[in-house]
């Protein structure tokens, strides 16, 4: 099971073609006083789903329904600070099969980089995914931070994309700096063919706290 909070509908233009759907995030972060549609994405017969611990109510998964199946809405939920939990239930548990929890955070602190290859082979071909968070000082990642970052390495690696999932980004692909979309950002590295300590920085254009990962080709 996944909460997911609909956001307002982004245009993206496709050969002349309005191909742009509603925005989904996993924020709660919202307005006071505002309310939200949230869908609930489940492949378990029925979701509860529950605000500070307060019951909504249970709703059956719509499977004979091609287009409603495996996805509940939950319309003009009333937003109010704090957790935001879904619990999905079969019918022959009584107890729940899978849970998803989402909670307000605070303003974003520092940046955290987290590197996806612990084998980085000296090849000149290998690659280094290393996801860059914003986050508050519980460590929570905060979605509402977009920040642009400069990226800058040293040691045996070069810098060959950066990336943040924005499909409407005017931003390059290629370069040293991306902004952070949903609070993160993707720097991709490359190894050359000589092993050794690689160290990569990242400093935001904001008042956040920037971040060095140090990683190592073999």
């Amino acid at each position: 099971v996944h909460i997911a909070i609909k956001g307002k509908r982004k245009s993206i233009d496709w050969n002349g073609i309005d191909v742009g759907t509603a925005t989904m995030s996993d924020s709660w972060n919202l307005i006071n006083g505002t309310t939200a549609d949230i869908y609930t994405y489940t492949n378990a017969d029925e979701v509860e789903l529950l605000i500070n611990g307060k019951s909504l109510g249970r709703v059956k998964n719509n499977t004979a329904d091609s287009k409603q199946r495996n996805r509940i809405l939950w319309k003009n939920v009333k937003y109010e600070p704090g957790k935001i939990e879904a619990r999905a239930y079969n019918a022959s548990s009584a107890k729940p099969v899978a849970t998803h929890k989402i909670e307000t955070t605070g303003k974003a602190k520092k940046l955290i980089a987290t590197a996806d290859n612990s084998n980085w082979k000296a090849d000149g071909t290998d690659l280094q995914h290393i996801r860059v968070a914003a986050v508050d000082n519980a460590g929570r990642q905060n979605m509402e931070e977009n920040s642009l970052l400069e990226f800058s390495v040293e040691g045996p690696a070069e810098i060959i994309g950066v990336i943040n999932g924005d499909m409407k980004s005017p931003e390059m692909t290629v370069g040293t700096s991306r902004s952070l979309y949903n609070g993160t950002a993707t720097v991709i590295l490359r190894s050359t063919p000589e092993a050794g300590n690689v160290t990569l920085k990242v400093t935001p254009k904001g008042n956040i706290k920037g971040t060095t990962i140090k990683l190592n080709t073999l």
